[in-house]
């Protein structure tokens, strides 16, 4: 499989896009900067920076984070609770991955605003379909540069349970440390991966549910589906839908040579709807226990935030039944992200049947149900 090749590269893919405008006219801090993203290392700094990163980002780390995530999605749900028709992507999607990523790393909440406009820049330099200001992202990277340096040098004298302490204290059996550029970049990339994708994610999966009421019903009805129900929305409609390499030599797939320096796409929604590994794949099925979707990669460049994504889905998806119920979704209003890689809504207007009961929040998601109907 190309995805955990030995011969497949990622970190030409960058370059290539590195030499076309306005790629161009970042400053070399900020290439640098991008160059030391995950997604774009090849081994063998991959394997150190990766296995610097893993002795920080642990279960551990991600498991103190399910009652914050709970609370921040309650608390953005509420903020629209009397509104007929909210955008779900702007109440929910979009700040909710930006928030659990800030509280995780460690930033105060009065930051959080500002973190949104940063990962919001670093989107804009990943998309290369999409045009950008080049001196705006150069100040943007000086920035949130400065501004972590300053937050891990604190931590060192400081520290505290957060992802900041972890990576600024993490060292290897050598005594190998992240540098500060090698810091600053993994907090970036953190911060890009966990927006992007898990905003892609809950709205996916929202609209799914709202095609297929019959699937949601059997959902509320039904909590014991919830894990397999996440692992099949991860599926359906995954937020990543491309994922690009280059070969190192001649490669065969079938009856198709990839030569030694080509370029290849690895389309993750097409193998998402395998039929030799997903039994009926174009169907919609929230207890399907067969098959593992690819959605978040394969091989050594998978997803480390992963865990965090799926927990994130899970507890918003699960709000949002609990709140509206049978939501519907006209499909004319949904405006869909214009990229080529990644896939989701940027705004989602839903209708729910009538406004929640101020006692709604202390039911259980069925006994909730059954109350409205």
């Amino acid at each position: 499989m190309i995805l955990a090749s030995p011969y497949a590269r990622v970190s030409s893919q960058l370059e290539l896009q590195l030499t076309v405008s306005p790629y161009t006219r970042l400053s070399d801090r900020s290439k640098e900067i991008v160059r030391l993203f995950l997604l774009f290392v090849d081994p063998p700094a991959h394997t150190r920076l990766r296995g610097l990163v893993s002795q920080a980002f642990t279960p551990r780390q991600v498991a103190r984070m399910e009652p914050a995530v709970t609370a921040l999605v309650a608390e953005l749900l509420a903020k629209v609770e009397g509104e007929p028709e909210p955008d779900l992507v702007e109440a929910l999607a979009r700040p909710l991955p930006v928030q659990v990523m800030s509280e995780l790393i460690g930033v105060p909440r009065h930051r959080w605003a500002w973190m949104q406009q940063m990962s919001d820049e670093v989107v804009k330099l990943l998309n290369p379909f999409v045009n950008f200001d080049p001196g705006a992202a150069n100040t943007a990277v000086a920035e949130f540069e400065s501004y972590f340096i300053e937050l891990a040098a604190e931590r060192r004298k400081n520290p505290t349970e957060d992802l900041i302490t972890a990576l600024a204290q993490v060292e290897d059996e050598s005594g190998d440390r992240l540098s500060e550029i090698e810091l600053v970049s993994m907090v970036a990339f953190l911060l890009f991966a966990g927006h992007e994708t898990t905003t892609g994610l809950i709205g996916n999966a929202l609209v799914a549910l709202a095609r297929y009421p019959e699937q949601r019903r059997r959902l509320l009805d039904e909590p014991s589906m919830w894990d397999t129900a996440v692992e099949e929305l991860i599926r359906w409609d995954t937020a990543v839908h491309t994922d690009p390499r280059s070969m190192t030599v001649d490669t065969k797939i079938g009856d198709v040579t990839i030569k030694a320096g080509d370029s290849v796409n690895v389309m993750l929604g097409a193998a998402n709807r395998d039929p030799k590994v997903f039994a009926d794949p174009h169907t919609l099925r929230l207890d399907r226990d067969q098959g593992a979707p690819i959605s978040f990669g394969h091989g050594i460049h998978y997803c480390i935030g992963a865990a965090l994504a799926r927990m994130e889905l899970r507890a918003a998806v699960r709000a949002v039944l609990h709140r509206f119920g049978h939501y519907t979704i006209d499909e004319s209003t949904i405006v869909w992200k214009e990229s080529l890689v990644t896939r989701g809504p940027t705004s989602l207007p839903v209708r729910h049947p009538r406004p929640v009961d101020a006692g709604a929040s202390q039911l259980g998601i069925v006994e909730w149900d059954q109350a409205v109907g």
